[in-house]
């Protein structure tokens, strides 16, 4: 029998949420990729120790006007994945109301994600993992910080198997 599991999916809109989860579960990537309207979500079935899990990923549009839609979803989420462009500074910046949002339906595990690694110079990237470091520090529940790249597929496995480690089944 296979159990579910309910993962949350947020971040600003276009940080590539979708790109995320089609690399994950599908393998693929599109580069005209539309924003997701209001909700979506992702199915990935993997084996822990003998039993079936379906991870059950709800896609959130990351615009203001559909984080109403939050409300009715988050409810009953084990985790999240709070996901950041890491060439847009505005949305490193809302990480933390993102947090505090999610906090609003309980403590759940989150793991930052940092997308679009292929288009940012390693060098630059040293001020936002400082700035990630000290949001780590401030709240207890997020688990880890991870930086992706749907395009090439670096990490997106990492990132999943981080996030469900901290799970207890």
């Amino acid at each position: 029998m296979k159990k579910t599991i309910k993962i949350i999916v947020s971040g600003d809109g276009g940080v590539g949420k979708t790109s995320f989860l089609n690399r994950l579960v599908h393998d693929s990537f599109d580069a005209n990729s539309q924003l997701t309207r209001g909700v979506d979500f992702y199915s990935k079935i993997i084996a822990v120790n003998g039993t079936e899990f379906n991870f059950i990923m709800w896609d959130f549009a990351g615009q203001d006007q559909f984080k109403t839609f939050l409300n009715g979803f988050v409810d009953g989420s084990l985790a999240a994945f709070i996901l950041f462009d890491l060439t847009r500074i505005n949305t490193i910046e809302n990480v933390q109301e993102w947090i505090v949002t999610l906090k609003e339906f309980g403590n759940i595990p989150i793991l930052l994600v940092g997308t679009k690694k292929d288009m940012v110079n390693p060098y630059e990237s040293l001020s936002i993992d400082e700035f990630i470091s000290e949001i780590k520090k401030e709240y207890e529940n997020i688990i880890s910080y991870v930086k992706i790249s749907s395009k090439t597929g670096e990490n997106i496995k990492t990132a999943f198997e981080i996030l469900t480690e901290k799970l207890s089944f």
